[in-house]
């Protein structure tokens, strides 16, 4: 063998770890979906859902389909500054079931001109569809604002 043919069984092996590598499918998820927010692209990042997508908000409401989303999105982006940027966060990825990913971590928004922030976390399910992964269920919130009782002082 050729130093850098690779054998049928070696082919097969990398390319399952290629596609069921959940972190760094998630991460690559996360970085495509900022850049969609960043761009203010609300039909790139609609996109990223599946038709039938659920989608909890930090104010508590459920969105549901890609249709209802884009037309959220396209509106909060007319009201949205530009200086406001976010960053997604991977903490946590794992694969549940053939073709499914649950997915945790954080997104950061902030506005250099006003020099605010906000930190929410979220779960997200990604599910293959063909060679693409896709949002099925996202619920994103804030973080708690009572102290963390693992960490009080008694």
């Amino acid at each position: 063998m050729h130093p850098h043919q690779t054998s049928a069984g070696d082919a097969r092996h990398a390319s399952a770890m290629n596609v069921d590598d959940p972190a760094r499918i998630a991460r690559d998820f996360e970085l495509e979906y900022a850049a969609a927010f960043n761009r203010r692209d609300a039909l790139a990042l609609a996109a990223l859902f599946i038709e039938d997508a659920t989608i909890v908000t930090e104010w508590g409401d459920v969105v549901e389909g890609r249709d209802a989303f884009a037309r959220g999105l396209t509106s909060a982006f007319e009201r949205v500054p530009r200086s406001l940027t976010l960053e997604n966060t991977l903490s946590h990825a794992r694969l549940v079931a053939d073709g499914v990913i649950v997915s945790h971590g954080s997104s950061n928004r902030s506005d250099t001109t006003t020099w605010t922030a906000d930190h929410l976390t979220f779960t997200r399910v990604l599910v293959r569809r063909g060679d693409m992964w896709r949002l099925a269920a996202n619920h994103v919130s804030e973080a708690s604002t009572r102290g963390d009782p693992r960490t009080a002082r008694q």
